[in-house]
């Protein structure tokens, strides 16, 4: 005898580690929200105001926790207004099952109120949809979503489940759960260390995927072992090298052109886990110089040679693949060559890393505070062990600069742009990671997107310090403008001064405002003591 299919669902989702349920629920989920109300088990369902919220607080949940999340959305609307989140999932590569009710099948040829065609407005902004019709192909989908959101390129699956499916007397075969394949080195690594060893002038590319999969520590072992400087990809969404290290170089720009700067002193690059280079802003040209040998490493193989030619391309899992190649290189470049390149590469950082302190601690008298004092100071405040989340665009690509973080996780961004993403993801890395210190960075208009996430993080009581960096304007928007000759206000970039604090206060949120750098460093340095959220308006000038 087999369970009904509502049952059926909540098996499984046990059985692919799923605690939380991330939703805001209609009548279309109500068969599913009265099976979690029979059960004292897990799922525990996170409520949120606006799937905004709830597909953000996912996506930060599942980046902290590993694995796969699990959303309920409510039909077309609410999948609707889901879907800056699924894009933004899907450009960051956060694995999510997503499942939306739709109308009862009885009736769905009559076109009711609220029905729509939910597959066809997820699918842009998924791996993969199912529309399942049958109770019977409930369980399979289910296994086949969750195994599909988690495989390289991870990302968002959608199925659209009718509501009545969920309430069939009718018993379904729960098929057994297969196990990941382990992950596996590349092959050709060999090759990748005569290339990379052989390189006079070798420079690392440290993509998302270093981060996503854990192999931080094995990318420092190859930097360390070839004495190889590291640049972050464009915009990365986490920290995949330590910005501490002495062998860190920086964030590459996302511009083809200063990507081709910053790389011309080198003759080999090796670019492990990186989506392209995600360029910005258009500037003619290919993103790497003429004659550069490129070795090319990515769990997804569809990414080797994607957007530009590779020397020697390799698939295979990150932290393997790189531990391989860190005990190859020593063959190939002696200890001493290493140690030297190392050694010129901590003093070219260590002056650059000087003069941007400089310049950023010579804006501290500025009233109302400038961008850097306030990037400056929110980066010496942290707490040992912070993971930030950041959505601050202008003040945000300060922080890169600035920050010191060792700690794999301690560092979440989306480079999906979808603006909103921040409190909710902050709200989930909370619940994942209880006890760990949680500060969310956020821009003023991105706060606005993302607003209705307080009113979880107040229910939940998720003990996140929201720091809202308050300039009154799209500023990103104001500054490419001027960049293209525009002169004067860019037309719809003016936001005004806005009291965040009041907006914290709706929710039932303590909030404060930081008028000086100092007060705005002793808040952020608090945040590890936090039981409950708390926001801080911080105006700039």
């Amino acid at each position: 005898m087999g369970p009904r299919p509502a049952p059926a669902l909540l098996d499984i989702l046990r059985g692919e580690g799923v605690d939380r349920v991330f939703g805001n629920p209609g009548t279309t989920e109500l068969p599913f929200l009265a099976a979690l109300a029979d059960t004292d088990q897990a799922p525990e369902y996170i409520l949120g105001v606006h799937e905004g919220a709830v597909v953000s607080m996912a996506d930060g949940y599942a980046r902290a926790t590993g694995r796969t999340a699990f959303v309920s959305l409510h039909i077309a609307a609410g999948l609707a207004n889901g879907l800056v989140g699924l894009l933004n999932a899907r450009r960051s590569r956060t694995p999510l099952v997503v499942m939306a009710g739709q109308q009862d099948r009885r009736h769905l040829q009559q076109d009711p109120m609220l029905s729509g065609d939910l597959v066809a407005l997820a699918a842009p902004a998924v791996k993969a949809t199912y529309d399942v019709q049958h109770a019977r192909d409930l369980p399979l989908a289910l296994r086949r979503a969750f195994a599909l959101a988690a495989r390289p390129p991870a990302g968002p699956v959608f199925l659209s489940v009718p509501m009545d499916l969920l309430t069939e007397d009718t018993e379904v075969e729960i098929p057994a759960r297969t196990p990941p394949p382990g992950p596996a080195p590349a092959g050709g690594l060999d090759r990748a260390a005569a290339l990379l060893g052989g390189g006079a002038r070798p420079v690392i590319v440290a993509g998302d995927g270093v981060g996503r999969e854990d192999a931080v520590a094995a990318l420092v072992r190859t930097a360390e072992a070839c004495g190889a400087p590291v640049h972050h990809q464009p915009m990365a969404d986490c920290l995949n090298f330590p910005t501490t290290h002495r062998l860190y170089a920086g964030m590459l720009p996302p511009r083809h052109d200063a990507i081709r700067a910053a790389l011309a002193p080198y003759d080999t690059v090796l670019i492990a886990g990186a989506h392209a280079f995600t360029p910005h802003h258009y500037s003619p040209g290919p993103a790497l110089p003429p004659g550069l040998t490129v070795i090319q490493l990515d769990s997804d193989p569809d990414e080797i040679g994607r957007n530009f030619p590779a020397d020697h391309g390799l698939v295979g899992a990150l932290g393997p693949s790189l531990d391989r190649l860190a005990e190859l290189l020593p063959e190939r470049v002696p200890a001493h060559t290493a140690k030297t390149r190392a050694l010129r590469a901590g003093d070219r950082h260590t002056a650059e890393r000087s003069r941007t302190e400089a310049a950023a601690r010579a804006t501290y008298s500025s009233a109302p505070l400038a961008p850097w004092a306030a990037a400056h100071a929110v980066a010496r405040g942290l707490p040992p062990g912070t993971a930030v989340v950041e959505e601050a665009i202008t003040v945000g690509l300060l922080l890169r600069e600035l920050v010191r973080l060792d700690r794999p996780g301690s560092y979440t961004h989306t480079v999906g742009g979808g603006l909103g993403w921040g409190i909710g993801a902050a709200v989930g890395r909370a619940m994942a990671e209880p006890g760990r210190p949680v500060v969310a960075v956020l821009g003023d208009g991105c706060a606005l997107f993302g607003l209705q996430g307080l009113w979880s993080a107040a229910r939940y009581a998720a003990p996140v310090l929201f720091v809202v960096m308050s300039n009154g304007a799209y500023r990103t928007l104001q500054d490419t403008y001027e960049a293209r000759g525009g002169t004067g206000l860019c037309p719809g970039t003016e936001l005004g001064r806005l009291d965040f604090t009041r907006a914290a206060g709706f929710f039932g949120i303590d909030a404060v405002r930081a008028g000086s750098a100092e007060k705005l460093r002793e808040l952020v340095a608090g945040a590890g003591e936090l039981t409950r959220p708390m926001l801080v308006d911080v105006p700039l000038r």
